[in-house]
C-alpha cells in the first residue's frame, strides 16, 4: 500500500481533475466493491515528446495492436461486452472478453478464471470483469484473417463469460475491426512515486491520437493513488482530454459514427 500521512497535499489536485474529495463515500464503496485491482485512467491530450519526458531516455516502449471482435453494428459494444484480440508483437497474442457491470453474468457469478477490476476515471467508474487467454500466433492469425470464427477459439469460461452478457449474441458472425495502435511504457517509481504506473499513446484507424497515463492499485489505495496520479499531472504540465472515458468506449464511439455517414 501507499505510504500514510495525516496531510493530504493532493486531495486539492484530485478534486480539481474530477476524483471524488477524501471524504466522499465513492471510495468506501470502491473499497467494498469486491474487485481485485483498480486503475486509474486519465486521457490525456497528446504532446511532442511527452513519452520520453515521462519515462526518460532509456525507457522501453513496447508496440501492441488491439483489434475488437463485434456484429457489423457493434452490438457486443452497445451491452458492455468486448472482445479483443491483441498483438503484443514478437508472435505473441492474446484474446480476452471482457464485460462492463455491476453484474455481468445472470446471477451475478463470474465464470472461473475471470478478473474483476475497477477502471477508476475522474467522475467515473466502470466495473469489468475479464477473462483473458494466451493465443498461438498461427491460430490468432486464423482469427484476425476470418478463416475462424472467434467462437472456436474462446475458452469455456471465456465461452460462458460472452453467453452470460450477450445472450444469443454470443453466437453471431462478428467481424474484425482495427487496429488500435498502442505504443506503451512503464513509468518508474522514481519519476512518479507510483509502483505500477504507465504512459500509453493510442493512435486510433482514422489518424486521432491520444495519451493515457494510468496507476494500478489494491482497491484500498485507490483514494491516495488518484491524488498521486493528480498531482503528477499537474506537475508535468500533462493537460486532461475530457469528456473522460476509456480508450475502448471512445474507439467504439468513433466508429458508430463512421458507419452513421
Amino acid at each position: 500500500m501507499l505510504e500514510r500521512c495525516e496531510t493530504l497535499p493532493g486531495a486539492d489536485f484530485a478534486a480539481a481533475l474530477g476524483f471524488p474529495p477524501p471524504d466522499d463515500d465513492a471510495w468506501a464503496r470502491v473499497v467494498g466493491d469486491g474487485a481485485e485491482s483498480v486503475e486509474l485512467k486519465v486521457l490525456l491530450t497528446p504532446q511532442p515528446g511527452s513519452t520520453v519526458h515521462l519515462v526518460g531516455r532509456h525507457g522501453r516502449v513496447r508496440t501492441r495492436r488491439l483489434h475488437l471482435l463485434d456484429t457489423p453494428d457493434l452490438a457486443l459494444a452497445h451491452l458492455g461486452v468486448n472482445v479483443r484480440l491483441r498483438d503484443r508483437g514478437r508472435d505473441r497474442w492474446d484474446l480476452t472478453v471482457r464485460v462492463r457491470g455491476e453484474d455481468p453474468v445472470p446471477g451475478g457469478v463470474p465464470p472461473a478464471e475471470s478478473r474483476v477490476e475497477l477502471d477508476m476515471l475522474p467522475g467515473v467508474v466502470h466495473r469489468s470483469t475479464e477473462v483473458r487467454t494466451v493465443l498461438a500466433a498461427a491460430l490468432a492469425l486464423d482469427v484476425r484473417d476470418g478463416r475462424v470464427p472467434v467462437q472456436k477459439v474462446l475458452t469455456d469460461p471465456q465461452a460462458a463469460l460472452l453467453a452470460g452478457a450477450a445472450g444469443a449474441l454470443a453466437s453471431e458472425d462478428l467481424g474484425l475491426f482495427g487496429p488500435l495502435v498502442i505504443e506503451r511504457a512503464t513509468v518508474p517509481r522514481a519519476r512518479c512515486g507510483l509502483p505500477h504506473a504507465r504512459h500509453e499513446r493510442f493512435r486510433f484507424p482514422g489518424g486521432r491520437v491520444l495519451e493515457e497515463f494510468s496507476a494500478r492499485c489494491a482497491p484500498a489505495d485507490a483514494r491516495r493513488t488518484a491524488e498521486a496520479v493528480a498531482v503528477f499531472l499537474a506537475t508535468h504540465g500533462l493537460a486532461p482530454a475530457p469528456p473522460h472515458r476509456t480508450k475502448t468506449s471512445l474507439w467504439t464511439e468513433q466508429l458508430r459514427r463512421a458507419r452513421v455517414r
